[in-house]
């Protein structure tokens, strides 16, 4: 990614708590965020291509993260985008935590232990050094 560009994190995030703060991290650490509700409102937001984004990040409350990566793949194609898909898990046992697991391609479910590992991945998909 060109260092001269600021990368857009599109962001899915249904708990209005978690999006304000996730949201202020990302833009703490040089991103410009976007952001939708859901799925439904990411898809509306999306349509036609009237949205550019470099990453698409989505948190679904009480998703599997199965079904958050598939969501997420849905509003990727919708918005006929080829950008990395993160999907930031939401329970899960110990032994996941502090890990990000590839789904395929550009396609990662983090299990987050904290804001730094989601600070780490998102600078390796973006080709961008952490600030």
């Amino acid at each position: 990614m060109d260092n001269n560009h600021q990368a857009i994190i599109f962001l899915v995030e249904e708990d209005d708590d978690t999006r304000t703060l996730l949201k202020m991290n990302l833009e703490e650490d040089g991103y410009r965020v976007l952001l939708a509700l859901d799925e439904e409102d990411a898809r509306d937001r999306v349509i036609g291509g009237r949205l550019t984004a470099d990453l698409i990040l989505v948190n679904l409350v009480g998703e599997e993260p199965d079904e958050a990566l598939e969501a997420g793949r849905r509003i990727r194609r919708h918005a006929e985008l080829e950008v990395p898909l993160v999907v930031m898990a939401e329970e899960y046992g110990a032994e996941l935590e502090g890990t990000d697991v590839n789904a395929g391609g550009d396609d990662w479910i983090t299990y987050p232990a904290d804001h730094e590992q989601m600070k780490s991945l998102l600078s390796r998909l973006l080709d961008q050094p952490p600030r």
